[in-house]
């Protein structure tokens, strides 16, 4: 009975894919189609091959996550078998029985090398894939996230693990990107936090300004917390884009407050965010970043035992890069120093973060600076730093949760050449 529909997923490389097609001849008595989900669409269409089974090719540039969800609500056989970017089937699966029950209706398939180990789904039954969506690609940091996260949600109780080696790698791929998203991945996992004794209250603020396809995957980091955030506080600064429009799905969400004003610049916005705090600490997330899954335990962590004079706690910055195709790639992790003095902090390579504030010390210093250069509209992230330390100590501890995405978009980017301006004004 020919039962299984197959989707590959992300071969990128066109002899790759080659061999995948080729490798579904085992499973051929059962195989119904093949649908080939192309990011470099149309680069890799229609490979070279004579097959006995029919290929789809789908565009799936534009968001993955939407792409797959509508297509599977069309897929009429019993099952789905995935296979991802340099995966092919191996002879040893002719002999295992791919079929589910309906309280196991995912199978999964175990990856491991030297740097990490990780499982995806391989099988599962359509009826429940079609009620059960993988996250959008712009909910997530990069698409390879969709799948990851999809598995690590499901109930153990409902997955059932390959019977043997069924998958083999046509290449293994070492890289540092490969690895640093392999990490990430595994943060998703989360443990159980529940007996977290009580320490100072934590949120998060964001101010946006035109980000909007950067924005959600900064908000779904702070909501996919190992423990949560006391607060989660957003602010639209006039965006001209759609992301108020796109701020109204979280505005029933119990723990985000959404606010919009007209256009004044960052610092203005955040100050705006300043009554509505109620933690004893804040951090400050840009729009178009994001932070790891356990980001409020270890900011938390150190937080217990920090002293009173101390207004902000900072640490490392983990890069990536992402090109004008949408892809990311892993760039550096920047360490923090140890901040002594005013001339050590006006040296230090800005910006200096991630930045958690002592609310308190916020609110009593009256917000952010609203100074002459720029109206305020830059450097906002300087300008409080500056202000702060002439009446408070800073805190340097070494952990890395919070991720910088460099795009052409950035604000930072599009005004370098006012940074050695902004420099002499401050001394």
């Amino acid at each position: 009975m020919k039962d299984i529909h197959v989707l590959c997923i992300n071969y990128n490389i066109r002899s790759d894919l080659r061999k995948a097609l080729s490798s579904l001849n085992y499973i051929l008595p059962r195989l119904n189609k093949v649908t080939v989900f192309d990011s470099q669409y149309p680069h890799t269409f229609s490979p070279d091959l004579k097959l006995p089974f029919d290929i789809d090719y789908i565009n799936s540039r534009q968001d993955l996550g939407i792409t797959l969800n509508n297509y599977i609500q069309t897929i009429e056989n019993e099952y789905v078998l995935f296979l991802f970017t340099n995966d092919l089937l191996v002879d040893k699966i002719k002999g295992i029985p791919l079929t589910l029950e309906d309280d196991k209706p995912i199978m999964t398939v175990y990856y491991e090398n030297k740097d990490a180990h990780y499982k995806l789904p391989f099988i599962v039954k359509t009826s429940f894939l079609k009620k059960s969506p993988f996250l959008l690609e712009r909910e997530v940091p990069f698409r390879e996230l969709i799948f990851h996260s999809w598995i690590i949600d499901k109930d153990e109780s409902n997955i059932v693990a390959s019977k043997g080696n069924v998958i083999e790698r046509i290449r293994e791929t070492p890289n540092i990107t490969a690895k640093e998203k392999l990490e990430f991945a595994h943060k998703l996992k989360g443990n159980s936090y529940k007996n977290v004794p009580f320490i100072p209250t934590l949120s998060v603020m964001i101010s946006n300004f035109n980000m909007e396809k950067f924005l959600s995957v900064a908000i779904q980091s702070c909501i996919k917390q190992t423990i949560p955030f006391d607060q989660i506080i957003v602010v639209d600064d006039g965006s001209t884009d759609n992301s108020l429009k796109f701020l109204e799905r979280y505005k029933t969400h119990p723990n985000i407050q959404c606010f919009s004003k007209s256009n004044e610049g960052k610092a203005k916005a955040l100050n705006y965010l300043l009554p509505f705090l109620t933690s004893e600490f804040v951090l400050e997330l840009d729009a178009d970043d994001w932070l790891d899954p356990d980001a409020v335990l270890l900011i938390k962590k150190y937080l217990i035992n920090i002293p009173q004079n101390v207004s902000l706690l900072y640490g490392n910055f983990r890069y990536w890069t992402q090109n004008s195709s949408g892809d990311i790639g892993f760039s550096k992790i920047r360490k923090g120093k140890i901040i002594r003095n005013r001339k050590e902090l006006l040296s230090y390579k800005f910006p200096l973060g991630p930045r958690i504030y002592r609310t308190s010390s916020l609110i009593k210093e009256k917000g952010f600076p609203i100074i002459d250069f720029k109206e305020g509209r830059l450097y906002e992230d300087v300008t409080i730093l500056v202000h702060l330390f002439k009446k408070y100590e800073f805190c340097y501890e070494d952990f890395t949760i919070y991720n910088v995405r460099k795009h052409d978009g950035s604000i930072t980017k599009k005004n370098h050449s006012d940074w050695n301006d902004f420099r002499k004004l401050l001394n």
